[in-house]
């Protein structure tokens, strides 16, 4: 089995492609998006980039994860 995830605020295309669904023979399932974001926050917050500055070393993460595999 696949999943196909799509977003859209507009009610005409989520008609479109629950049409599709159904002529296809495709179970759906239509949810709310839970978090509301304006565009402005959305993209002030990638403009700002995401700090990573406490998740420490990632190659040492993976070399412990993975310890069944060599990391070089």
């Amino acid at each position: 089995m696949k999943r196909i995830i799509l977003e859209t605020d507009s009610k005409k295309d989520l008609l479109l492609i629950t049409e599709l669904a159904e002529r296809l023979k495709i179970k759906y399932k239509i949810e709310p998006f839970k978090v509301k974001v304006s565009k402005k926050e959305y993209n002030l917050f990638l403009d700002k980039g995401v700090d990573i500055s406490n998740f420490g070393n990632p190659s040492r993460w993976q070399r412990k994860v993975r310890k069944d595999r060599k990391i070089i």
